[in-house]
């Protein structure tokens, strides 16, 4: 048997031209794996390539997968002093072909399973024999299996969507060996995939009891029964959570699936989990997780949204540029709660790290709208102009709250272009055909009366307040707008010059265009 797994070591080596690249600071294991491959395999070639930090590796990576060369990848669990499990996870993201060795010292149920739900093909518990690491490397290489041939099979005919045939293959497989835990999953995916739902989740739980720790008919459970909006779906995420407790996504799944029952009180501890487990395991992640629970809870708890903004700003030691998104998410939820002056305050801590971000600048400008300090309110706008003339270029909302400030405030013509560049990307954009018709009528009547083309006074009068026949409690020409009615448009981040219209979320979650 040590023969065989030499053997199978050195085909991927030599006849397949593959490679091994090592990540971690134990110099010692190092020296080991660099004889195994040069004395015992008996292969000479520049095959092994050793880091000890994660982005040269990463690096390598790439540029054998650039070259095709297939990888096995080495990975320290623990390196310098810190769980290395978020390279792991971005790893298997972006490497799904690549096989990957987990090493480590000491190890837990817990960890295994989430490593190999990340798609880990073996863990390595140190210290560890030669011929014990040739094994583990020709099982990650070629893991043997009498059923592999079905189950390839099986698997490549469920991604191309042929449920009937994959249907057929799964009958073979648990010919050969009935209650094969991945034999079932795979035949309820393809009875799923033939609409006999019910077929199929039987046949999930009957993996899932034929082995409770193969984790894919829990997965395939929770999916059926939330896309169901079935109250089962969270008892399957738990029951996953507790095999792989790990997993911070799955925190908010769980917290979501409460959330929809009204549970606000348990989805905050899974969603305190998560935000825990992001902290220590994945640093890169904290963000992109922290926007997701926004996301979750901004309509039904925005305490919880300021909370979690708080949260991962306050958790970073240095904050830069990148880190604007978080204030502006937290300003505007601040302002859909009606406090603005709170809302202000962030965006003058994000002012203190980042001068010249014109974003920046403009919504602190809606929020001082929102406040009727509209006078503070046109200066914020107008720096952000400063900055960049432009940056309103391809919003529409942005450019039509800009120009009916300049409208409310009686500089018609200031007005007037923000209001073309709105007809110019929606020519059939009412309130901005109006406004633009009022500017004009405005300015046309102050050079018949020998006027300048605008009055800076700053004063409201009727007419600037009714200019389009909404009344005075509607949308932007509201002293204070209403907080279910107010039609201002945040921006998140700088569009690129030109580009199409996107869309994003304010922090009510309604979909505005840009």
């Amino acid at each position: 048997m040590p023969g065989q797994y030499d053997h199978i070591v050195q085909r991927f080596l030599d006849e397949e031209g593959g490679a091994i690249v090592y990540l971690s600071d134990d110099s010692v294991f190092g020296r080991a794996l660099r004889n195994i491959v040069s004395r015992i395999i008996g292969f000479k070639g520049e095959t092994l390539f050793s880091f000890v930090r994660p982005g040269p590796a990463m690096d390598k990576c790439r540029e054998l997968r650039d070259s095709n060369t297939p990888c096995l990848l080495f990975v320290e669990r623990i390196l310098e002093e810190r769980p290395n499990t978020d390279f792991i996870f971005r790893f298997t993201r972006e490497f799904p072909e690549a096989h990957v060795i987990v090493l480590t010292w000491e190890i837990n149920h817990e960890t295994v399973a989430y490593f190999f739900e990340l798609g880990v093909s073996r863990v390595l518990v140190k210290p560890v024999s030669a011929n014990k690491v040739i094994e583990e490397m020709a099982m990650a290489i070629d893991p043997p299996s009498e059923l592999k041939k079905l189950e390839d099979r099986c698997e490549s005919l469920l991604n191309n969507k042929d449920f009937d045939e994959a249907l057929e293959i799964t009958d073979r497989i648990l010919l050969l060996k009935p209650n094969s835990a991945r034999g079932l999953t795979m035949r309820g995916d393809a009875l799923m995939g033939i609409d006999e739902t019910d077929k199929g989740v039987q046949s999930y739980m009957a993996a899932h009891e034929a082995k409770p720790i193969y984790m894919e008919p829990l997965k395939k459970l929770a999916s059926a029964f939330s896309a169901m909006e079935d109250e089962r779906a969270l008892t399957y995420m738990q029951q996953l959570d507790e095999i792989s407790p790990l997993n911070p996504e799955r925190k908010i799944d769980i917290a979501e699936q409460h959330l929809r029952q009204g549970q606000t009180e348990e989805a905050e501890i899974y969603m305190d989990r998560c935000v825990e487990m992001a902290e220590r395991e994945h640093l890169s992640m904290v963000g992109d997780l922290t926007e997701r629970i926004v996301d979750a809870v901004a309509v039904q708890a925005p305490n919880l949204a300021v909370k979690y903004l708080n949260r991962v700003i306050d958790s970073k030691r240095v904050l830069g540029r990148d880190d604007l998104v978080h204030f502006n998410r937290l300003g505007i939820i601040l302002r859909g709660e009606g406090k603005w002056k709170e809302a202000v305050e962030v965006y003058e801590k994000a002012l203190a790290i980042v001068r010249d971000d014109p974003v920046i600048h403009y919504n602190m400008g809606l929020a001082y709208w929102e406040g009727n300090e509209r006078l503070t309110a046109l200066k914020c706008f107008e720096q952000a102009l400063e900055l960049d003339p432009i940056f309103y270029a391809g919003s529409v909302g942005v450019a039509l709250n800009i120009g009916s400030l300049y409208l409310d405030l009686r500089q018609f013509a200031d007005a007037e272009p923000f209001f073309q560049h709105v007809l110019d990307l929606d020519p059939e954009n009412r309130t901005a055909k109006k406004r633009l018709q009022a500017s004009r009528d405005h300015v046309s009547s102050l050079h018949k009366s020998g006027r300048a083309g605008h009055d800076k006074t700053g004063t409201e009068s009727k007419e600037s307040i009714n200019v389009d026949g909404m009344g005075s409690d509607s949308g932007l020409y509201a002293k204070r707008p209403k907080k279910s009615g107010t039609k201002t448009f945040d921006v998140d981040t700088l569009t690129d010059k030109g580009s199409k219209q996107k869309k994003k979320k304010d922090g009510k979650g309604h979909w505005l265009d840009f």
